[in-house]
């Protein structure tokens, strides 16, 4: 399991490889949840050696285990005939103690799956084609309705298969998706005291929060009123754990099958100390709960609450969650996996399914072509011949059941030999268009031209260099393929004829061959695909290493690019959630858009929310001016205006599968609560206060919201939790340091620079002072006027320039003056001397005397 935990596929956001680790002993369920017959597969625990390092091993011995892979051939198993014969209906004992008891304890405990499936669950071969008799109660097909919070979010499949538990009322007093407040009939809510309620299955609206009455809110759920004794009270059920019980008996089928299958297994031990009773044999009967699960949802059924519910439904004690795909996906690859059964002999590679063979010498063909036509342009221009693009073909998917149909366009790339991995002949499968539509009780069928029609336009939008579809895949039961095929060739006529006479014809016509797949391919493809995404099944590679050999490295065995099945999109409110002041939704996340999605980030600012506000709640379009409106607002002076405004700024997420049109529902659906995303509660408010009154107005904050490849939405709120006034103040005092440390770094640098300047200016003062003074005192001297050595006793006596002067003052005995002195000094000199010149009475000369004399 060492090399498998790195294979995990990143996109199976619930697994992870201590989870999956803890699994690698036991067989993965695949559940074809959504298929009219509900058609499961098992892929058997890796081996031993599989789950060894291979970068221990080398090249060879790593070829040796391929060949013995090959020779086993597709591991996967189909084992749908002994898996369910319900239709994905739950059928219970009605007026039986011993069912009445094990099912109040599963409700009650979560436990005791193994009990209810011995003692309470019956089959069909018991009823009236699955309708309810004195004796049984029939839940038909719970996973339909599983995590919606009000039956007018019912789709359209669900809308029909409950139709007759719900009461007309229900639909009229909430066909407003959209609201908020909206209150559930009486008539949903069934009695829990069992003396009015007599139904035997009816359908009511429950709080999850311990609320007496739903509140409209996401604490709301659809649930089941159960009567399984006329004697006793009505039981509630969720639909979720009804599809648990769903899940419990698939599990319990496939422990089953697998015993047969692998007799020596440590499974089969368990299933002996299960049946020898006692309290240890029922603990271990239900340790097939703990098989990990995988699920392929329909595109029409991605939607979040549906998917949450489907997770809860399959939770595992081990630690890892089921691995959900996209149903066509699932489709594809159980198109392309060998046909199971034929043995092989030697080293000889099992024939591939038909899908497979065709596509191979389909890409074979045109890259034959292609590389002629290249030699020929090449031999005219006198050039080599280059590598030409490899063909890529375009594959449709198209399956359809009683509840729904999918259309899906794929590009399938990298063919690798049974060699390499024997259950995914190509590595890549790039979805480009992906078209569901949920039925309402009318034929699927006549959804067909609609279905085919968009994704038409939807492949010339996408990849419109792409050729006609090289195949037409079809999938479902025997019975409906057959139909099917049909209304698709009738389109494909329809298309070639529109095209004879028009120059932008893409060559879709009845010509492209239409390929049918047996029953259980989707059961198969998901079993395969879950095995690839734990690690059981994988590519080997040679990879050259830091010293240059080659050792071989595990890689996915096929790796799927998807796109979205659904649309989500979001919207505001600046009245504090007024039902008649919501924004149009706003699209964030459009169909056929590559997933998994996101981050999509989101910004609030109390700023922004009030100018909105001031604009009449109505949203400012022009990014330029909500700036500049928002600006007037910041400060301490709109402090009242971006709380009163954040305090009422609500947020809503929309989800919905549905392109739009015919019978289906393509209204959005509301997910969750509405969203307070710049209002938090307060720590220090009074004790008591509760709701809006503890709730304080925060700045700004950033929304981040992404979107899985089966419809999941996450969403993260980040902010640093300050009100409006603490973010004004910070902002303030954020400002004022700012401009204290642009201020100070000025009078830093400034001061520096100002004392260099001072400092160099009395080095030069100082240094003409001595070049003065020797000047003056030792003329012609060796120091007069060696402007180095003034510089260098300048330097030498810095700080202590006055012992300089007195060392030279007693050197030569002439006081130091500055330079400037010297030169007044002169000019009195020069005045004397001209006195002196115009001295006429004969004094002068005693003065020289006595000079001579000093």
């Amino acid at each position: 399991a060492a090399l498998g935990a790195d294979l995990l596929d990143k996109n199976q956001s619930f697994l992870n490889s201590k989870g999956v680790r803890a699994v690698s002993s036991l067989p993965i369920v695949a559940v074809d949840l959504y298929g009219d017959d509900v058609d499961v597969a098992y892929f058997p625990p890796m081996d031993e050696e599989d789950g060894s390092n291979g970068g221990e091993e080398d090249e060879m011995a790593v070829m040796m285990k391929q060949m013995v892979k090959m020779k086993k051939g597709c591991l996967a198993k189909n084992v749908t005939a002994n898996a369910i014969s319900n239709g994905g209906n739950i059928i219970l004992k009605r007026d039986d103690s011993t069912a009445y008891k094990a099912v109040k304890r599963f409700l009650t405990k979560g436990e005791g799956h193994d009990d209810v499936l011995t003692n309470a669950m019956g089959s069909s071969s018991s009823t009236d084609d699955n309708h309810e008799s004195a004796t049984t109660i029939v839940i038909p097909r719970p996973q339909l309705i599983m995590g919606t919070r009000k039956p007018s979010d019912f789709n359209a499949a669900a809308k029909s298969a409950y139709g007759k538990y719900t009461p007309k009322s229900s639909s009229s007093s909430q066909s407003n998706n959209n609201n908020n407040n909206s209150t559930t009939s009486p008539q949903l809510i069934a009695e829990e005291d069992g003396a009015t309620n007599t139904t035997p299955l009816s359908i009511k609206t429950i709080a999850m929060d311990g609320i007496s009455a739903p509140n409209g809110d996401d604490f709301d759920r659809v649930a089941l009123s159960l009567k399984l004794n006329s004697k006793k009270k009505a039981m509630t059920i969720l639909p979720e754990e009804a599809v648990g019980l769903l899940i419990a008996q698939v599990k319990k089928s496939v422990r089953d099958e697998f015993v047969k299958d692998f007799p020596e297994s440590d499974l089969a031990n368990d299933g002996n100390n299960a049946a020898a009773g006692g309290e240890d044999g029922e603990e271990e009967g239900d340790s097939y709960m703990d098989f990990p699960p995988a699920f392929a949802i329909p595109g029409w059924a991605t939607l979040d609450s549906t998917v949450e519910a489907l997770i809860d439904a399959a939770g595992s004690s081990c630690g890892c969650g089921p691995s959900l795909h996209q149903r066509s996906i699932a489709a594809c690859v159980g198109a392309l996996v060998p046909p199971v059964g034929k043995a092989t002999q030697g080293a000889a590679a099992p024939a591939g399914s038909k899908l497979q063979q065709l596509l191979s010498e389909t890409m074979q063909s045109k890259d034959a072509a292609a590389a002629k036509e290249e030699a020929k342009e090449a031999a005219l221009a006198r050039r080599d011949p280059g590598e030409v693009d490899p063909f890529v073909p375009l594959v449709l998917l198209v399956g359809v059941t009683n509840e729904g149909i999918e259309m899906t366009a794929v590009q399938i790339t990298k063919p690798q030999g049974p060699d390499k991995e024997l259950h995914c002949p190509f590595g890549n499968i790039n979805v480009i268009s992906s078209v569901c539509y949920a039925n309402g009780g009318n034929d699927p069928l006549s959804m067909v031209p609609k279905a085919l029609d968009e994704l038409r336009e939807q492949v010339g939008i996408v990849v419109p260099e792409s050729e006609e579809p090289t195949a037409i895949v079809t999938y479902g039961s025997v019975g409906s393929q057959k139909h099917l095929a049909k209304a698709v060739t009738s389109v494909l006529t329809k298309y070639g004829k529109e095209g004879e006479n028009s120059d932008d014809y893409d060559g879709w016509d009845e010509d492209i061959p239409i390929v049918s797949t047996g029953k259980g391919c989707v059961s198969m493809g998901l079993a395969v695909l879950a095995a690839s995404v734990h690690g059981r099944v994988k590519l080997v590679v040679s990879v050259k290493g830091t010293d240059g050999k080659l050792r071989p490295k595990a890689k996915l065995g096929v790796s799927v690019q998807d796109v979205a099945t659904c649309a989500v999109a979001v919207s505001f409110n600046y009245y504090g959630g007024a039902e008649n002041k919501w924004t149009e939704p706003k699209v964030i996340f459009d169909f056929d858009r590559r997933v998994p999605a996101g981050p999509y980030q989101i910004d609030f600012t109390a700023a922004e929310c009030a100018a909105h506000l001031a604009n009449g709640g109505k949203g400012i379009e022009d990014e330029s001016e909500l700036i500049e409106k928002a600006k007037n607002l910041e400060g301490s002076r709109g402090i009242p205006d971006r709380e009163a405004a954040a305090l009422k700024c609500r947020f809503r997420l929309y989800q919905k599968t549905s392109r739009g049109g015919g019978d289906d529902d393509s209204e959005w659906i509301r997910l969750g609560n509405d969203m307070k995303p710049l209002s938090m509660e307060h720590s220090q408010k009074d004790e008591g206060e509760s709701g809006d009154d503890n709730m304080v107005a925060i700045e700004s904050a950033v929304l981040e919201i992404s979107l899985s490849s089966v419809g999941i939405i996450t969403t993260k709120l980040i902010t640093n939790g300050e009100t409006i006034v603490q973010a004004t103040k910070s902002a303030r005092n954020s400002k004022l340091l700012r401009w204290g440390t642009i201020i100070g770094s000025v009078l830093f640098i400034g001061g520096f620079l100002v004392k260099s300047y001072v400092e160099e200016r009395i080095f030069d003062r100082d240094t003409q002072r001595v070049l003065a003074y020797y000047k003056h005192a030792a003329a012609n001297s060796f120091h007069d006027g060696d402007e180095r050595q003034a510089r260098y006793l300048v330097w030498k006596y810095k700080g202590k320039k006055d012992a300089l002067w007195r060392r030279l003052e007693a050197k030569y005995g002439v006081p130091v003056k500055h330079a400037w002195e010297w030169d007044d000094e002169a000019e009195d000199g020069s005045k004397d001397d001209d006195e002196a010149a115009e001295d006429l009475d004969g004094e002068g000369e005693e003065d020289e005397v006595k000079g001579e004399e000093l």
